[in-house]
């Protein structure tokens, strides 16, 4: 579900105010444990990662956060051994291997696919990848054909369905065309306007800012005072921590009527499902939070709903969170299981892939500034610089210098 937080290969930019530093730092990824085979010499893995030691936010995409997790976790223990997997199933002659298109677009600076396709080389020496670029004529041919809508594309041969390790990596697959395409929530709309390179890319006689598809986009963004919102995944535990913490902010502030919201980050998929970096379950809940928050928004009563399932997330058990603070378990289940708690949803992602967040929790002050942060004391300073003038801001709040992180 890692260099700088939203470009595409390690994926973290630490961010301060308004400004984008060029430092990348790698976001840590684990390593899979993978079974030594008996008389044979152990493989060599490709180097991962370190965990960045500051708070940092995602500028790539959500799609490269549960690419790296994917490749690194998923990939290291199914492609070990090259896609050669012949011997005890006899699925498939050894070095027959698979193939993979990597359809991107060179005017994407969050879409750079070259440590990607490094690692899935390293990972399979026998896969074979082949690269096709959206503003060329096979690429472009190729994602109208396939009816795709963000890019970067990982499209697998349907070959992979004749190797033995494809029930392990069938999840993870949806088809598109004659492919299978590897869920990893890509963000970048190649029909869409690009929003700050000075040129009219969607035909419409609409530039940059200008075009409605900018709308969410930073660069666009007007700034609103006393406006914070914060975009977390629901299952990650930065996330939760971030969210309990706005019960003391939300009480330090609450002369001052700040204008406070929740996001969410995830992605639709190509069938109209959607990921999450935690699974389905987090797509659900997700969906639920939206509902509760779509109901009881007046006195951020939905907050309540949330701190309440954030003791125990991970449980399905979600209904007594809402019956114990007044909220109607009838209205939030039609919602989040029909039609209008997908489209909820649907529309609360295009904000996070508007802006270009992926890292659960990014916080944006004032429509326009973003900022990394879990305990109170750093929420509320990081807020203030942009709206010092705020009775909360006098308020000294629980901190914790060991609270960073992000998924």
């Amino acid at each position: 579900m890692d260099e700088n937080k939203m470009p595409l290969d390690d994926n973290d930019e630490i961010k301060e105010e308004a400004k984008e530093p060029e430092n990348k730092e790698p976001e840590k990824t684990e390593e899979p444990e993978v079974k030594e085979q008996e008389e044979k010499k152990e493989e060599q893995k490709p180097e991962l990662p370190e965990e960045p030691k500051k708070q940092i936010v995602r500028k790539c995409g959500f799609w490269k956060a549960f690419a790296i997790i994917l490749f690194i976790l998923l990939l290291a223990s199914i492609f070990t051994h090259g896609f050669r997997f012949g011997g005890i199933t006899g699925k498939a002659t050894a070095g027959t291997g698979v193939s993979v298109t990597v359809l991107s677009d060179s005017r994407c600076d969050k879409c750079d696919t070259t440590g990607l396709i490094a690692q899935l080389r390293a990972l399979s020496p026998d896969l074979k990848v082949t690269e096709l670029d959206y503003n060329d004529e096979n690429g472009k041919n190729l994602y109208d054909e396939l009816g795709i809508k963000y890019l970067p594309a990982v499209l697998f041969d349907k070959s992979v369905e004749d190797t033995a390790q494809y029930e392990k990596l069938q999840m993870y697959l949806v088809p598109a065309g004659d492919y299978l395409s590897l869920r990893i929530g890509a963000d970048f709309n190649p029909e869409a306007e690009i929003c700050d390179n000075g040129i009219d890319d969607t035909g419409n006689d609409l530039v940059d800012c200008e075009d409605p598809d900018c709308e969410n986009s930073l660069v666009c963004r007007k700034e609103i005072k006393k406006s914070l919102q914060v975009f977390v995944m629901s299952h990650c535990p930065f996330g939760t921590k971030a969210l309990d913490s706005m019960e003391e902010v939300l009480d330090a502030f609450k002369e001052d009527n700040i204008r406070f919201d929740v996001h969410y980050i995830a992605a639709e998929n190509p069938d109209g499902t959607f990921n999450s970096l935690h699974g389905q379950q987090e797509v659900e809940e997700n969906i639920r939070q939206l509902c509760a928050k779509k109901y009881y928004e007046s006195d951020y009563k939905y907050m309540k709903y949330i701190w309440c399932r954030n003791k125990e997330i991970n449980s399905g058990d979600w209904e007594d969170c809402a019956k114990d603070n007044g909220m109607s378990v009838t209205k939030i289940k039609a919602c989040s299981e029909g039609d209008e708690g997908k489209e909820l949803l649907r529309e609360d992602i295009l904000v996070a892939q508007g802006l270009g967040i992926g890292a659960s929790p990014t916080w944006l002050a004032n429509n326009k500034y973003q900022f990394g942060g879990i305990d109170a004391e750093t929420i509320k300073s990081n807020f203030c610089k942009y709206n010092s003038k705020l009775k909360g801001c006098s308020a000294t709040l629980s901190s914790d210098e060991s609270a960073e992180g992000s998924c």
